[in-house]
């Protein structure tokens, strides 16, 4: 029995011996053909990069879904604007009586006459715009070119950290990338020198001068504002009249201007109408009320600037049209429109 264990110890001794000279072998031969396929990877990779690798290429994420306003719009309230909106005059104006009414607006200047020297271009006569010689068909429809979603808070002049809830709410609303932060070290040196992205944005408005009496100094961040594109600032609409406007207590609509404005002040020949939201409208934004308990700081209120494509005499109301079309109500002061 003692030569059957002896005979035993020595077979696994031999086993294991085996075994470690195998994996010895193993190891080395690997380490042998890493060190030889090395420089073949690297040359390789130098002669065509992408063997390893995907492509590099430069690519913007387009809608995700279709703009329930926007389809709208293209199918069929732009046509009901057309018909209601469309200045028919443009079409009977000959070039020779557009050209002798903006001679009488416009003044003389000459940029080489020596009294023109060091001084600014005189405005034209009066309050009156020019008339354009002629307009396309594309013009005469009333369509929203952008919106601008501005709101200022009093807390940031003696903290500027109060601007962080409401840059995020803002970036919430919108979906929108926030630039020109000052997390970047790179934006000392470069703001405004950059190109602002065609797909919307949010940024931190800035004085631009000193105001002894409200302790403002020039550069100070003082507020926030979002710039939406055309498709975006549809959905931004249908969001505000679906289920902001319809849940604000107290509220029948926005009020017109008085029925004795004359047609050809700044406010009715811009073609923007401004919309001014109080602090309760941003608790009532889907993307804010789900998580609203995150949001430390008080909601402060915010306007909406709705820029349309129109310019002119009656600029203002088309775009008013327009708005009243896509589900905002306007009111008289004193009495429902």
């Amino acid at each position: 029995m003692a030569s059957n264990i002896a005979q035993t110890s020595r077979l696994g001794r031999r086993l294991f011996q085996q075994a470690s000279t195998i994996n010895r072998a193993f190891n080395t031969s690997a380490s042998v053909a890493a060190s030889a396929s090395k420089p073949i990877t690297e040359d390789a990779e130098q002669r065509s990069p992408t063997v390893h690798s995907l492509p590099r290429v430069n690519f913007e994420i387009g809608p995700t879904h279709q703009n329930r306003y926007l389809t709208y719009y293209n199918n069929s309230l732009s046509r009901d604007l057309l018909y209601m909106t469309y200045d028919h005059t443009l079409d009977t104006r000959d070039a020779a009586s557009i050209k002798a009414r903006n001679s009488r607006v416009e003044r003389e200047w000459d940029p080489s006459s020596p009294y023109s020297k060091n001084r600014p271009e005189r405005s034209n006569r009066g309050n009156r715009l020019l008339i354009p010689s002629e307009k396309k068909y594309a013009e005469q429809v009333v369509d929203i070119d952008r919106i601008v979603i501005t709101s200022f808070s009093k807390d940031a002049i003696l903290n500027k950290m109060a601007l962080i809830p409401l840059a995020a709410m803002f970036r919430a609303i919108t979906g929108k990338p926030l630039i020109e932060s000052d997390a970047d070290p790179l934006v000392a040196s470069n703001r405004g020198k950059h190109t602002l992205p065609k797909t919307g944005y949010v940024r931190i408005l800035r004085a631009k001068s000193n105001v002894a009496s409200f302790k403002l100094r020039k550069g100070m961040p003082v507020g926030i504002q979002a710039v939406l594109p055309r498709n975006s600032a549809y959905e931004f609409l249908e969001v505000l009249s679906t289920f902001v406007l319809p849940r604000l207590r107290n509220f029948n609509g926005f009020p017109l201007p008085p029925a004795s404005q004359s047609a050809n002040t700044g406010a009715a020949v811009a073609g923007t109408v401004s919309l001014g939201m109080k602090p309760d409208a941003l608790s009532l934004f889907p993307q804010l009320e789900v998580n609203w308990d995150s949001y430390p700081s008080r909601p402060p209120g915010f306007q909406i600037d709705c820029i349309t494509n129109q310019r002119g005499r009656g600029a203002t109301e088309k775009a008013r049209q327009l708005l009243s079309g896509l589900g905002i109500p306007f009111t008289r002061r004193g009495g429902f429109m």
